[in-house]
């Protein structure tokens, strides 16, 4: 059971850095201060939402996959 879990930890783990990477820039940073926060007043878009729940979804993953494999080596 332990090499199923590592396994899904590794692709979680891959998955999770593919998805970031392809995420684009959030916002301006301090840029927004000076009046070029326009889009601080615009909804997200639906490929940021989307790429937001995934990256939130693989992250929960990698966590629990994370915490079983602990245990399971605590257990031995």
């Amino acid at each position: 059971m332990s090499t199923i879990v590592l396994i899904i930890h590794l692709i979680a783990a891959a998955a999770v850095i593919g998805v970031i990477v392809l995420q684009g820039p959030k916002g301006e940073g301090l840029g927004s201060i000076g009046g070029g926060g326009a889009r601080l007043f615009h909804g997200p878009r639906p490929r940021e939402t989307l790429f937001l729940r995934v990256t939130a979804s693989l992250a929960i993953v990698f966590g629990i996959t994370s915490l079983v494999l602990v245990l399971t080596n605590f257990a031995r």
